[in-house]
């Protein structure tokens, strides 16, 4: 059965997927623990934060701006907002991102992605076109979030790229975009989709030509969804402060409220007419 969207299939080659909150719903608690103490909790062990408040209050006021807790953490830096300790050698980084990787690889609850959903990994295995994966995650991180959830055979190492791989852009910006095409050989962005949950995202995927698919998140559209997953959602949704998933927004050529939505919406990207 045909689509009713305004992407047109037949031109699309290659998916480009967001991970977080794209691959899984914001609802099962994973975000929220992440952004708040995974991220505190690196920030006061490894940066010298003097607690959680500071620390919170510095990566919500960078994360707004860049969707990203490595880039806003080097530009911190960069800014002279870290505190540094005294006598820490002036030509060497006090953050760097490999440690945040390496930090969120073995402390997050990776439990909270849940079990693995063999149709979730059914669904994308048959899709025909060229599947990746890009974050503006940590990539330690992000290869174990995918290993966890079953899709690291959907995206081998060489089709996933975050944002070590794009530093020092990061998505929404075309510097970022730019080096993903040049790395898949994409030369004309509009055979692309970009699938995601960040406006910003999405935005900046519509204005270099790429047509865009965003994931809402389960009970978005429907208004069907548990309490708890309401309220979980809301906690990973305050975190990412301006940027939650909006619809109606122009750059929008679809939303579904979860990735398992996206075989029925686009049949056609499967080869269904």
């Amino acid at each position: 059965m045909a689509s009713l969207t305004n992407i047109d299939c037949e031109k699309i080659t290659t998916l480009i997927f967001d991970v977080d909150d794209t691959l899984y719903d914001v609802g099962n608690g994973f975000t929220a623990h992440r952004n708040s103490d995974g991220a505190t909790t690196f920030m006061t062990s490894k940066l010298n934060f003097p607690d959680v408040q500071s620390a919170k209050k510095l990566r919500a006021k960078y994360f707004h701006k860049y969707h990203s807790t490595v880039k806003a953490l080097a530009v911190a830096e960069e800014e002279g907002e870290l505190p540094i300790p005294e006598g820490w050698p002036a030509d060497t980084k006090f953050f760097d991102p490999n440690d945040l990787s390496e930090w969120w690889a073995q402390h997050l609850n990776f439990d909270l992605l849940g079990e693995k959903d063999t149709e979730l990994i059914e669904m994308l295995e048959s899709c025909p076109l060229k599947m990746v994966a890009f974050s503006n995650g940590p990539r330690k991180y992000v290869l174990r979030v995918l290993k966890e959830m079953g899709l690291d055979l959907v995206f081998p190492d060489d089709r996933v790229f975050t944002v070590n791989d794009v530093l020092p852009a990061c998505k929404p910006e075309q510097e970022a975009f730019q080096k993903v095409f040049d790395a898949i050989g994409v030369t004309d962005p509009s055979h692309c989709v970009m699938v995601e949950d960040s406006m910003k995202n999405i935005r900046a995927a519509k204005e270099l030509g790429m047509s865009t698919l965003l994931i809402a998140g389960l009970g978005s559209l429907t208004g069907k969804n548990s309490s708890e997953n309401d309220a979980l959602a809301n906690a990973g949704n305050a975190t990412k402060a301006g940027d939650v998933p909006d619809g109606t927004d122009p750059s929008v050529d679809v939303c579904i409220e979860h990735i398992k939505g996206m075989k029925a919406a686009l049949p056609e990207l499967w080869g269904m007419k």
